[in-house]
């Protein structure tokens, strides 16, 4: 992609995130946004169809950053040093998640977010239990659930604890479904 045109749409990404903490998304208009980019609303719509479409982009760079950094991450495993290492990142960007979690109309986020941690606990391999009859996919989904549930509370909340306590709680609460496959692990 062409410099200035990747530079543009930071530059309008970066705005709109501005008037989001500011105004909130109902009361942010495709001309706040141009003049505070210092763009013609021509120039916006080149990019972006209308403010839906950058919020939907918003979120998904923010959604790729996450994961980028995981990705990114030498642990891919469902260990304590890569909740620390979800957790440090939220950490340092704080203010844009808590914003994008916190928003009543960005559902978006948080289901993509679900869905991309169901994906990750079915690809490492959590311990499912054998002595219930039923889909193991509730054991999955109660895992992201609780997930999700442990990392907004964490950031609606300003980080009532530090990462260490946060990740160690989860790593307490998470151990019957891990234990079996740390052991499987050393056996690699």
């Amino acid at each position: 992609m062409d410099r200035r045109i990747e530079k543009t749409r930071q530059v309008i990404m970066n705005t709109f995130i501005d008037l989001l903490a500011e105004k909130g998304f109902e009361k942010i208009t495709i001309i706040d946004i141009a003049e505070r980019a210092n763009i013609n609303r021509g120039t916006f719509y080149l990019h972006y169809v209308d403010k839906f479409d950058l919020l939907d982009k918003c979120i998904e760079t923010y959604i790729e950053l996450l994961l980028q950094y995981c990705a990114n991450s030498t642990d891919k495993n469902l260990s304590e040093r890569a909740f620390q290492s979800v957790f440090e990142y939220l950490e340092k960007n704080f203010a844009i998640y808590k914003l994008l979690l916190s928003n009543e109309g960005f559902g978006f986020f948080r289901s993509r977010l679900y869905s991309i941690i169901v994906q990750t606990v079915n690809e490492v391999g959590v311990i499912k239990s054998k002595s219930i009859v039923s889909s193991n996919d509730v054991t999955t989904h109660f895992l992201a659930s609780g997930f999700i549930g442990v990392l907004e509370w964490w950031i609606n909340n300003s980080m009532p604890c530090s990462v260490q306590e946060v990740t160690e709680q989860l790593m307490f609460l998470l151990k019957p479904h891990t234990k079996e496959f740390a052991s499987h692990e050393s056996d690699i």
